[in-house]
């Protein structure tokens, strides 16, 4: 992406976020969001806070089943501090994919090959939002305001877990075609995003009878987005807010997939604006709403900033990767 480029995308993306927030907030009283954060429960936020760092858990182990499936192998530790180092660049960068590139090059120094890496991370991504397609897709079984409120919301759950169920199918069943057609793409094709893809098809047949890594991976990422969304019912909880345990279920799956969209910075705008709306159908203010996504904006920016001293220490130690394989197995 060419300078002026870049820069009118992070123009359209902080106009976005700026209008989505004076929308939201014409009508709200700014002291009233102020209280619903002071009042919250201490104890109950601190609880919250460190759901984090079992999540950075979870997702290295995920990451390493993915690693070692492709014959590759990495100590808990290092993916630890590299998924931190991602928190920061994702919350520090105006975009939300900086920490899946910081994963994508770490990966890359452990298995010497882009398309790899690549794979790695984006098989790594794709079984964790499957994984909340699912919780959403169940959840919405039980709860009625959501699917009249929103009815298309039930249609795209389903048609996104299918989506992905197929993918899943095609990429760990038929490693031989994947194989092949990589190979076909590569040969027959000058184009150079062809010959890519190709490449990438390629990485991806690697997984082909992985079928325990794949279930492994499939489980963490469902115990993963379980902590995440235990996570927010906390908060929830210390904020006072009568909100259904299962429609959480619904509304944080969903709340995630959009903000990832690359429509704003980082998430600012349609944050706050999922949760007024789902928050809304349960008889919630906006404040309560608003002051509810601010928290939890703050325990993002918080991590962030953790993942920022910890890459302040990678640039000061700059530990050869050799010297921390040699570890592999703690």
């Amino acid at each position: 992406m060419t300078k002026p480029a870049y820069l009118l995308t992070v123009t359209l993306k902080v106009l976005v976020s700026a209008s989505l927030l004076y929308w939201l907030l014409r009508d709200v009283e700014f002291k009233a969001i102020i209280d619903h954060i002071r009042l919250a429960n201490p104890w109950l936020l601190l609880l919250a806070f460190c759901m984090y760092f079992l999540g950075y858990f979870i997702t290295a182990t995920r990451w390493r089943t993915l690693l070692r499936a492709q014959g590759h192998d990495a100590p808990l530790n290092r993916l630890v501090r590299s998924f931190m180092v991602g928190l920061f660049f994702s919350n520090f960068l105006p975009s939300t994919i900086g920490g899946d590139i910081v994963r994508m090059y770490d990966s890359w120094k452990i298995m010497k090959q882009k398309s790899q890496a690549f794979a790695v991370i984006f098989v790594d991504r794709f079984l964790g939002i499957t994984a909340l397609f699912c919780y959403a897709s169940i959840a919405l079984l039980f709860i009625d305001e959501a699917a009249q409120q929103v009815p298309l919301l039930r249609p795209v759950l389903i048609v996104g877990l299918l989506v992905a169920a197929g993918a899943i199918l095609v990429l760990f069943t038929q490693a031989d075609t994947l194989h092949d057609t990589s190979e076909a793409w590569r040969e027959s094709h000058s184009n150079q995003l062809v010959r890519l893809a190709g490449k990438l098809l390629g990485a991806f047949s690697a997984y082909g009878g992985k079928t325990a890594a794949l279930f492994k991976a499939f489980v963490l990422s469902l115990l993963l987005q379980l902590n995440v969304i235990v996570h927010f019912i906390i908060i929830a909880l210390a904020m006072g807010l009568d909100i259904p345990i299962i429609a959480m279920f619904v509304i944080i799956p969903v709340a995630t997939v959009v903000m990832m969209l690359p429509v704003s910075i980082n998430g600012i705008g349609l944050r706050e604006a999922v949760f007024v709306l789902f928050f809304g159908l349960f008889g919630l203010a906006g404040d309560q709403s608003i002051a509810f996504a601010w928290i939890a904006y703050g325990f993002v920016l918080a991590q962030g900033l953790l993942g920022g001293l910890v890459f302040a220490g990678r640039l000061l130690t700059r530990a050869p990767d050799n010297k921390e394989l040699d570890n592999v197995g703690g």
